[in-house]
């Protein structure tokens, strides 16, 4: 990110503090309000105004330098206008709650725009199961159910504090480290200081907020967009790397794709509906047994990381195919650990969390939330 957008930080985070503290008293009279239902974690109205009070001012700022600065910003207007439809698009259902049949057709038309107009999509496996290159238009047509499985995948995961917020931020990290950084780390710097902004609050007790679907689907069209231009093989962001691209950018955004994964299998193994919502995600489970809200996020998010670091590591040792053998491997065995010596992990990552955590949050809670 150029040294040039640096004064631009600290007016940003105080437009994303004030408006969540804006809407946060308005949230009510906005009809943005989450009310607790079955499928609830929580057992008070709360505002679901995170989202917009992060991506107003990045989009207000984002367009405008764009527009007017010399140098130019990330990606294109094929960027700033899909996020845009998706940011209002998930206002309006956090207003009117639509059908997910009006909500697949407006994704899928954006994620469309978003393909076509910029040029980004997948177009190789690089050697995965033995396919390298592929015809244009399956390309097309697979990254296109990408972007749209992607957006609601993380849309999915937010049914605990910090979860969808905190992997999508380290995913945003990683997905931009590995992209040379350069324009892309204007989403991580302005992005990434609006999530911990809103951390902050969605932890609060006395002033907690959620993300909302604006702000969930947002979320997630950004780590689509980030993904489908790491994959396309004509920006060559992965010439340095060890293990396949596919694979690098599954592992990235692991969580929302396994476990929106997992629970769909689970769905249709029954007879429902894929969508059918009810409380089978791994965060629901881990609540169950016993965790709190940030013990899961945290240790979802550390798990994350653990698969990445790991990856990385053993990547130049391992043929691609071995590896996903692993991971898979890896992920059943952490899901039975979870399911059969929950107590342990709990104690264990109780007081893990609690002495590494705590002390900020109190902080953050006295001179910020509160």
């Amino acid at each position: 990110m150029s040294t040039a957008l640096y004064p631009y930080l600290p007016p940003f985070v105080a437009a994303v503090l004030l408006l969540a503290r804006l809407f946060m008293d308005f949230g009510s009279t906005l009809g943005l309000v989450d009310k607790p239902n079955a499928r609830s974690s929580h057992s008070k109205i709360i505002p679901r105004v995170g989202g917009i009070a992060i991506f107003i001012p990045y989009l207000v700022l984002g367009i405008a330098l764009f527009l007017f600065n010399s140098d130019p910003l990330i990606n294109s207007w094929s960027y700033w206008l899909g996020l845009s439809f998706i940011v209002i698009l998930g206002t309006i259902d956090d207003r009117l709650d639509l059908g997910s049949g009006v909500k697949f057709v407006i994704q899928f038309a954006i994620a469309a725009y978003y393909i076509l107009s910029s040029g980004n999509y997948v177009d190789n496996l690089y050697g995965l199961f033995g396919i390298n290159q592929i015809p244009e238009v399956l390309g097309i047509i697979l990254s296109i159910v990408t972007v749209v499985y992607l957006i609601n995948a993380v849309n999915l995961i937010d049914g605990v504090d910090g979860l969808s917020a905190g992997t999508s931020l380290l995913s945003i990290a990683l997905l931009t480290s590995l992209m040379g950084g350069g324009e892309h780390y204007f989403s991580l710097a302005f992005i990434g200081l609006g999530l911990i902004v809103f951390m902050g609050f969605n932890f609060s007790e006395k002033r907690k907020i959620f993300l909302g679907d604006a702000g969930a689907l947002g979320l997630g069209f950004v780590l689509a967009t980030l993904t489908m231009e790491f994959l396309h093989s004509g920006n060559s962001y992965f010439t340095h790397l060890n293990l396949n691209p596919v694979i690098v950018a599954v592992l990235i955004l692991g969580y929302p794709i396994a476990d929106t994964m997992r629970v769909f299998m689970i769905r249709i193994s029954l007879g429902l509906s894929p969508f059918n919502a009810d409380r089978r995600h791994m965060h629901h489970v881990l609540l169950e047994k016993g965790f709190s809200h940030f013990g899961v996020t945290t240790f979802i998010m550390a798990v994350l990381a653990g698969f990445v670091l790991s990856n990385k590591f053993l990547a130049p040792k391992l043929d691609s195919h071995l590896m996903i053998i692993l991971n898979i491997g890896a992920l059943v065995l952490i899901h039975l650990f979870v399911r059969h010596r929950s107590l342990q992990l709990r104690i264990f990552w109780r007081s893990f969390s609690r002495s590494v955590f705590n002390p900020v949050k109190k902080m953050w809670n006295k001179y910020v939330a509160d």
